[in-house]
């Protein structure tokens, strides 16, 4: 078989590639040890022991095995050694609690005896004083503060009826009263309108006759009488209608040329 002669013999293997066509991992053949030793160990896992085995004529002999340990425990007399508590033990526990609460809490305070809020002396002062103000306002004895008039309550009755029922017949009096009053003028307006016309016509006349008699003195008074005189009687007499009133002619009313038979005369014609 040498150089390779066993091809010539072998017809089917010269057929075949001659290169490898097989291919393992890095470093496969290193590890390969420790992979069979884990593969062994994981089938003899696998192996089916077979289960649970007994005794041979184990369930003939059970029912004797029994009765012979009933019989044993008895005969051993063995004491029931369960929990047991103090006598009375019950009847003392709510004190016995109680006092192991003090205790700790005692013990568990960093500081003993009372205290005080902060600031509590700096606002002790102020606090009994209020405390004395709210004591004394307690212990006063309620005061009446409003007060009513004397006899305010005999004449409250005859005070509501005159404002209430009384009020329409005091109304219909007065008016009654004021009706019954009639003022009565003396003088008409116009009576006093025409007089006081009248009275500046004379005077402008009078002053007209007086300053073409006389030469006219040398004063600015006279320009006032020049300018009247230019007016005429009948303006003079349209502008006292219109703009001049009673109140501004009471003082016409002592012209000497107004007799008391014409006036009341007047006053029986017109009233």
């Amino acid at each position: 078989m040498e150089n390779k002669d066993w091809l010539n013999e072998f017809p089917e293997l010269k057929k075949v590639n001659a290169n490898n066509p097989f291919t393992v991992p890095d470093g496969y053949f290193h590890n390969l040890s420790e992979r069979i030793l884990s593969l062994n160990k994981l089938n003899a896992l696998t192996v089916n022991n077979g289960g649970f085995n007994v005794p041979e004529n184990y369930f003939d002999e059970l029912s004797g095995n029994i009765m012979s340990r009933i019989n044993i425990g008895e005969a051993i007399n063995v004491e029931n050694t369960g929990f047991t508590v103090p006598e009375g033990y019950f009847n003392e526990l709510t004190g016995n609690v109680q006092s192991r609460i003090t205790i700790e809490e005692a013990v568990q305070q960093e500081t003993a005896g009372f205290e005080v809020p902060q600031g509590y002396f700096e606002d002790l002062q102020q606090q009994i004083t209020a405390r004395i103000a709210v004591e004394k306002a307690l212990n006063v004895e309620p005061q009446e503060t409003f007060a009513v008039p004397a006899g305010y309550f005999d004449k409250l009755n005859a005070a509501i009826l005159d404002k209430t029922v009384n009020a329409d017949k005091n109304a219909a009096a007065v008016e009654k009263v004021k009706r019954q009053t009639i003022v009565r003028r003396l003088f008409n307006s116009r009576i006093y309108k025409y007089a006081v016309a009248a009275c500046i016509t004379v005077v402008i006349g009078v002053s007209f006759l007086i300053g073409s008699n006389n030469n006219p003195p040398q004063h600015t008074a006279t320009y006032l009488h020049t300018q009247l005189s230019d007016i005429p009687v009948s303006e003079i007499k349209n502008y006292v209608e219109q703009n001049l009133d009673a109140g501004e002619t009471q003082v016409m009313l002592t012209d000497p040329n107004v007799s008391d038979e014409e006036i009341l005369d007047y006053i029986d014609t017109e009233l």
